[in-house]
């Protein structure tokens, strides 16, 4: 039980870092000296590469609990005799 919650923990602590780290690019991205025309579209592409990864991570996220929520179903059923 304890590695699930750990697991859990070490992914929304990378989904935080990922999601910190494109942020952070983004505001790189505004303040370089770069025409605004090419700054928007680098920042556009980066923030639906974000959106694209945390679509994923919490669609895995949500694999997860989905599996955690049958499987203690289970054991609930099997101690209650059911």
């Amino acid at each position: 039980m304890f590695e699930r919650e750990e697991g859990g923990r070490a992914g929304g602590l990378l989904l935080g870092l990922a999601v910190g780290a494109l942020l952070g690019a983004a505001v790189a991205l505004v303040y370089a000296p770069e025409r605004g025309e090419v700054t928007r579209r680098k920042l556009k592409r980066r923030l639906r590469s974000a959106g694209e990864s945390a679509r994923e991570a919490l669609g895995e996220a949500a694999e997860e609990v989905r599996d955690e929520v049958s499987r203690r179903r289970r054991d609930i059923a099997r101690n209650l005799g059911v």
